[in-house]
């Protein structure tokens, strides 16, 4: 809900405030965001009550000796007028600094929202919009301040669009997306952070007098620092914030020498600079915000919510994602379709729902030195083409999917051989190189016919029902004839090509790939319902990528593969029950030799896929929460309805620990009575080494039990002791080093 009394915005969700002033000098002011206040009436009673002279400090003007510009909580800063904190909008004319005096013109409220940029969240009827215009008659500028909020899911997002209303040219070096000013410190930011095979692990800032400052300048949203930031104090007041873009972003978050938070986001003033014309307007991407007094934990819930009903659309919405599997890390490129076949037959009869073709399926492509851009299906290494590989898939019961890479280009390829000009490169430079290969230029219109024409010939070629759109490099060497809107206009470009592509192709599954999660963000997820976390499929490194990525991010949106072991990333050694138990938490996947599995993990496989279809909708439409008991165990909860999947996580088996282990669920309801059952494992004989003389496999401990949710909050159930060295009977429990059990905990009557 969003009103006006002046001089007052309140803008109002299910749970919390946010409040601005227009001021008496006719600039917009923050006032609070926070929990929700009930009555108009008490907003002035919020207000902070006085100010004082502050010495050298600069003041507004001398009638307004004690109002400070640098101590102000402010809507936008545009610097040089005495705020000397981090700015949102930087903008120049010929060479010159502006300093414009933004003041305020007038607003309008609407039901909706504007499709104001390509990557911007759904409208729906139950948004409303508020828009705020501010300007400087004397630049000839005007700034629209946007703001939509979804009031059930606790989220206000924030857009700002530059007029140039003069008859000259201004540039623009600066247009964040999003500035809100705390008027108390005492925070810690959150950020989610890494490079390729150790995406988003969190990492925790304490704010001290000073910038932070989280961004990307590797011309996509990138592997090293995620658009995802938390800002939580001890109290459990948390905000939220994330970036719908793909390209450079940079969060800030400063602490003044007065102790206010200034927090900052939006594109990457690296590397950017546009134009903007006489009469035009220029958008930037929408920022998301929310509020929680349940720390980061409720902010985070917020963010799956919105996430999953607002951004991800299209046909595959609501849709459950299929089991999959992928010949990647089974094969490489070295590959026959009679490979191909014999492990769509073990998919199959695994009971597996799709066949994912990667890397290696068209003419040159042998190793990844070449051929990308050309797009051809190899007739030699699959002499029925795409659709006779594909019909043999569907005859199994399985469908059919396929991997592209179609923003890049190898000089090895007739491609490039024909238009040397559409890679990215400077031409006085010899451009870098990353795994062989180059960026297509899809800012140019041609490109983007070249590759819709191209992929849509290919897509139509055969029954094709999924496909993984991958991105192998960063972006460097780029042009800039156009003064820094290069990185900015190639992310537009991407947008519409998407756009085209999955218009054309509504009812095919897209999955969004860049080496794993180098470009794992909102403005992908609006035009592809899920993204490839990370390469690295290890499942002791896959708990911090994963928890990272669902502090944000809805689980339907992460793809989890279970893969080899020793891992193809670490070598470690993992059994392949515990791989599945991690892998579950999202939209599962499998990515190994199934031809090559013993008969105790191809019965674990089976068993795996049938409970994973039996709990998918938990499991992918369900809301993230975690308890970490130590650094050596923690707990993960996907609840949807009366249904929680419960894993509980080990790294290390501490012998003779002389402690029992407890499952806990912090979200149970007094009241309520509780079923929690253990998923029953296969072990093989096989782990045990000597301690075993026999062959096959064993079943893990049965365990099922009848709680209140008093009992399961407050005290837990003891899950009986883990092996120590003492022999092996019925009820021990063998997880072993990086081991995890998942338990069903269901709600089931009400005392």
């Amino acid at each position: 809900m969003i009103r006006f009394k002046a001089p007052y915005f309140h803008l109002s969700t299910s749970g919390t405030s946010y409040v601005m002033k227009i001021t008496e000098r006719g600039t917009l002011e923050h006032v609070c965001y926070g929990v929700r206040i009930t009555s108009d009436e008490d907003i002035p009673c919020i207000e902070e009550s006085g100010r004082i002279r502050l010495g050298t400090v600069p003041y507004a003007d001398e009638a307004h000796q004690t109002v400070f510009p640098e101590n102000l909580l402010m809507e936008i800063s545009a610097g040089g007028r005495g705020d000397f904190r981090s700015s949102s909008i930087e903008l120049w004319k010929d060479g010159s600094m502006l300093i414009p005096e933004l003041k305020y013109e007038g607003y309008r409220i609407y039901e909706g929202k504007a499709d104001s940029f390509p990557a911007s969240a759904l409208a729906d009827e139950t948004v409303s919009t508020l828009e705020i215009t501010l300007a400087d008659p004397s630049y000839g500028l005007a700034v629209i301040l946007r703001y939509s909020v979804y009031e059930e899911e606790d989220v206000i997002l924030r857009s700002m669009r530059l007029e140039n209303r003069s008859e000259d040219k201004i540039g623009i070096r600066q247009a964040s997306s999003l500035l809100l000013d705390i008027p108390y410190g005492d925070f810690t930011l959150y950020s989610y952070d890494g490079a390729w095979a150790r995406e988003r692990h969190e990492t925790a800032h304490e704010l001290k007098s000073g910038i932070t400052v989280i961004d990307s300048k590797l011309g996509i949203s990138g592997n090293e620092h995620n658009p995802l930031v938390f800002l939580e104090n001890h109290r459990g007041e948390a905000y939220g914030f994330n970036l719908i873009y793909s390209g450079n972003h940079m969060e800030s978050a400063e602490v003044s020498p007065f102790g206010r938070i200034r927090f900052i986001s939006g594109i990457n003033p690296y590397g950017f600079m546009w134009n903007l014309e006489a009469g035009s307007t220029f958008e930037t991407p929408e920022a998301v915000m929310t509020c929680s007094r349940c720390g980061r934990a409720g902010a985070s819930a917020n963010f799956q919510n919105f996430v999953r009903k607002y951004i991800i659309r299209g046909s595959w919405k609501d849709r459950e994602r299929p089991v999959l599997v992928n010949n990647w890390e089974a094969t490489y490129f070295d590959f026959t379709q009679e490979k191909i076949l014999a492990l769509a037959d073990e998919a199959a009869s695994a009971g597996i729902e799709l066949f994912v073709l990667d890397d290696g399926w068209f003419t040159g492509r042998r190793n990844d030195c070449a051929a990308l851009g050309d797009w051809e299906p190899d007739r030699e290494r699959l002499p029925e083409g795409l659709k006779g590989l594909a019909d043999r898939i569907i005859e199994k019961g399985l469908m059919f999917g396929l991997w592209v890479e179609p923003e890049m280009i190898s000089i090895n390829s007739e491609l490039f051989r024909k238009h040397p000009d559409w890679m990215v490169r400077r031409h006085e430079n010899e451009p870098v190189v990353c795994r062989h290969q180059y960026v297509l230029d899809i800012t140019k219109r041609e490109v983007q016919d070249y590759l819709f024409e191209k992929l849509s010939a290919v897509f139509s070629s055969c029954c094709l029902s999924y496909v993984k759109w991958d991105m192998n490099r960063t972006i460097t060497d780029y042009p800039d004839p156009d003064n820094g809107q290069f990185l900015h206009r190639y992310t537009l470009s991407l947008y519409s090509l998407l756009d085209r592509i999955t218009s054309a192709f509504p009812e095919i599954l897209f999955e969004g790939c860049a080496s794993g999660g180098n470009r794992f963000d909102l403005g992908l997820l609006c035009f592809m319902p899920q993204i490839w976390t990370s390469d690295n499929t290890d499942l002791h490194d896959r708990v911090a990528i994963q928890e990272g990525t669902l502090m944000g991010y809805p689980s339907s949106s992460m793809t989890a593969h279970v893969a080899a072991s020793p891992s193809h990333q670490c070598l470690r050694r993992s059994r392949m029950e515990s791989r599945f138990n991690i892998a579950c938490f999202a939209t599962l996947g499998y990515e190994l030799d199934l031809c090559s599995l013993s008969m105790e993990d191809k019965l674990a496989l089976r068993r795996q896929t049938a409970f994973y279809k039996e709990h998918r909708t938990v499991l992918q439409r369900g809301i993230f929460s975690k308890l970490v008991i130590s650094s050596n165990q923690r707990f993960w909860y996907m609840t949807y309805g009366k249904e929680t999947m419960a894993a509980e996580i080990q790294t290390l088996n501490e012998c003779h620990s002389g402690r029992e282990d407890r499952l806990f669920f912090p979200d149970a309801k007094d009241g309520c009575m509780y079923e929690v059952s253990a998923r029953r494992e296969i072990i093989p004989l096989s782990e045990y080494g000597s301690l075993s003389k026999g062959k096959g496999y064993v079943e893990s401990e049965e365990f099922s039990m009848k709680v209140s949710g008093n009992v399961l909050r407050n005290y837990g159930l003891p899950l009986g002791p883990q092996f120590t060295g003492n022999g092996v009977d019925g009820d021990m429990r063998l997880l072993g080093d990086f081991g995890s059990r998942i338990y069903v905990i269901k709600e089931i009557e009400n005392l």
